[in-house]
């Protein structure tokens, strides 16, 4: 009986699926026909929350379900180049290690008992502790939360388990040819600043136990924090629980340094790296943008079109689509809110035919800088790209993520909001002058990794070119 219904409706979406276009006695129009809306991204109603601790940010009341999501963002910095990894040591540390009142072990079995969620992540410059539970459970968690913002353990085991995971992530960390590929051309890009900083055995064997203690102790201040609300409560009811929760978190004076400029300035260059595997794994590019830029969404418009729109963009078009040498390929263009960011072009092909797929990558990346796309490519570009977009709106607490990284970012809240106005007043103009002024195909550093015996040519037909030696921890 079961199966004769199934049947039955599945007939009935065929029917409908392929009925005659013609409706009420008129042909249906065209899906690319249709005309719909312009897009708008409103950001709901934000109420923002400040404690006399000197914690602010933001709550997004959402009372459709009964949950709750906080999050608060710690800001840090980078530990000095010999103690590169010692933030996500301590990241993974907090939230493993669990605090004197709430070991991992309990802490783990409680959170599972109650289907709640607490997790610690980051980077260099900043560390962000997040929660989410139902809104029945929120003082429970929110207790055990507010703990291990405060007062983690540092448990040693862990500091040792840790430290033991980093140290084989190095050692295997030659492993897989596209790690290799990023490591060494962000270090070739960014040289001697600490964006191309790695973690080595020296600088993990020599992250201490008290290295972490200072980290928390230095930057975990509620001064120094931006907290992130979205869920099932009021502003009376959170900002009463979290003086509660957060009572006895102290001010301090916290300094947190600039990121330093960015003053490598990298000539054209052929770069190789030996990896034994019968594929090369290709990277091409140069400095970025920040984000303050005003160029930044005509700048991501031209890199859409480019490299960056999946199966439509140039680069995937010939080096995938039209000469299969590729099965991953694009370029992004990144811009970074604290030093320029890069870009870059990439490609995964066999060795023997990869000197084909640099020259189309380059001609592609030729091409937009001297002629610009058509209007028409323009024009499905931001439809595409702005669209895209909606997705990073589906959920209040994302827009809360959203708003406290932008604030953490020094970026404008309503930063959604202007780029939309931007993408729609682009023009063709536009993403030709950002091509010719921010591509520069002639000043590349070009990055291969492969087996040079394999190459269908040598690498030094290009220009000369600087040998990679990988090291071996």
């Amino acid at each position: 009986m079961k199966r004769r219904i199934c049947i039955a409706i599945l007939a009935a979406v065929l029917a409908v699926a392929f009925a005659s276009p013609l409706v009420a006695g008129k042909k249906r129009p065209h899906p690319s026909k249709l005309k719909y809306p312009p897009l708008e991204i409103k950001t709901p109603e934000v109420i923002d929350i400040r404690f006399d601790s000197g914690m602010e940010g933001f709550l997004i009341e959402d009372h459709e379900i009964p949950v709750v999501d906080i999050m608060v963002l710690i800001k840090t910095y980078y530990p000095g180049e010999s103690k590169v990894g010692l933030n996500g040591m301590a990241q993974w540390v907090i939230r493993n290690g669990g605090t004197e009142d709430w070991p991992s072990d309990l802490l783990n079995d409680e959170l599972e008992f109650l289907a709640a969620s607490i997790e610690v992540r980051g980077g260099n410059l900043s560390t962000t502790v997040s929660m989410n539970c139902l809104k029945k459970d929120l003082p429970k968690i929110l207790e055990i939360f507010a703990d291990l913002v405060m007062n983690p353990s540092f448990n040693e085991m862990k500091v040792k388990m840790k430290r033991r995971t980093m140290l084989e992530d190095i050692r295997r960390k030659n492993d897989q040819p596209r790690d290799i590929a990023r490591r060494e051309y962000f270090k070739l890009i960014y040289q001697d600043h600490p964006f191309g900083w790695e973690a080595t055995v020296e600088t993990v064997n020599g992250i201490t136990r008290d290295d972490l203690v200072s980290f928390h102790e230095t930057y975990f201040h509620p001064n120094n924090a931006i907290i992130g609300v979205s869920g099932d409560v009021t502003k009376d009811e959170i900002v009463s629980l979290l003086n509660e929760a957060f009572k006895g978190w102290e001010k301090a004076d916290v300094t947190i340094p600039e990121v330093p400029e960015i003053t490598a300035k990298p000539a054209e260059s052929y770069n190789y790296a030996y990896k034994d595997i019968n594929q090369a794994y290709i990277m091409l590019g140069h400095l970025g943008i920040k984000s303050d830029n005003p160029d930044r969404c005509a700048i991501n418009i031209m890199n859409y079109i480019l490299g960056g729109g999946s199966f439509t963009s140039w680069i995937t078009e010939r080096v995938r689509s039209d000469e299969g040498l590729a099965y991953s390929t694009g370029s992004r263009y990144g811009a970074n809110p604290w030093a320029r960011g890069s870009f870059y072009a990439y490609a995964q092909t066999k060795a023997d035919s990869y000197s084909r797929a640099l020259q189309l990558i380059v001609e592609q990346i030729n091409r937009m800088r001297d002629d610009g796309p058509a209007v028409e490519e323009v024009k499905k570009a931001v439809d595409s790209y702005v669209n895209s977009q909606v997705f990073d709106y589906e959920s209040k607490s994302q827009v809360m993520y959203r708003l406290v990284t932008l604030k953490f970012r020094g970026r404008p809240l309503d930063t959604p909001e202007r780029d939309m106005e931007n993408y729609a007043k682009l023009t063709i103009d536009d993403i030709r002058r950002v091509a010719a002024e921010y591509l520069h195909p002639d000043k590349m550093t070009v990055l291969v990794v492969g087996d040079e015996a394999q190459f269908d040519r040598p690498l030094s037909d290009f220009g000369e070119v600087n040998r990679i030696e990988l090291e071996e921890e």
